[in-house]
């Protein structure tokens, strides 16, 4: 939560010097009058200017909603957005037509939807606040697909004595692998190659 101390000659001059600062709107800001202006004493003693704290007003999970939706409306896709706050994350789930445009090859659309919406939030928070965007579920299946893949590859690699390298994935979908079959005694894992292409290789482990 962004927040500013500000003085000025009046309390309204204060106020305008915070929000000029956190460059927001009156309507977004908690406004505490910390002291009021004073004329001084018959020119011996100062006079004292206003002091104000203005704290930022901002809800990261209704900010990261409407962010989002305005930025489906630019792209002309009809899409509505769910949200839900869950183990200090903002969770984003996009419903509606044409899914697998926001999804892209290998779900890249919809991670570069999840950086960017990120960023946006947390442009305007002091700490930082992770964001996951989904689209059609697709992130669920596709965490589905991944698991079954690594299990049924890690069978393959117990039967023909030979390593099993799987497709290209992302930084994410590769950990994911690492971590199904991370305790596995009879398997290990690492990752080849350089991005877009890097693999997770599944090898037998040696005596």
């Amino acid at each position: 939560m962004r927040e500013v101390t500000a003085s000025g000659r009046t309390v309204e001059e204060a106020i305008e010097a915070a929000l000029a600062e956190l460059n927001i709107e009156r309507e977004d800001a908690d406004i505490t009058i910390v002291e009021l202006p004073s004329k001084g004493l018959l020119g011996i003693l100062p006079g004292k200017d206003a002091v104000v704290h203005v704290k930022e007003h901002f809800d990261p999970v209704l900010f990261a909603s409407e962010w989002l939706e305005t930025l489906l409306a630019k792209m002309r896709i009809n899409g509505r957005v769910e949200t839900k706050f869950e183990d200090g994350r903002i969770e984003l789930s996009i419903t509606g037509s044409n899914m697998g445009v926001l999804i892209g090859r290998r779900g890249q659309t919809l991670d570069a939807l999840q950086y960017i919406t990120t960023l946006a939030v947390n442009k305007k928070t002091s700490d930082f606040m992770p964001v996951h965007v989904d689209a059609g579920g697709y992130r669920e299946k596709r965490r589905r697909t991944i698991e079954k893949n690594a299990l049924a590859a890690k069978q393959k690699a117990i039967a023909t004595g030979r390593h099993v390298v799987l497709p290209p994935m992302t930084p994410a979908e590769r950990r994911l692998v690492h971590m199904v079959l991370s305790d596995d005694q009879a398997v290990s894992t690492h990752s080849i190659g350089e991005e877009p292409d890097r693999r997770v290789v599944i090898d037998l482990k040696r005596d």
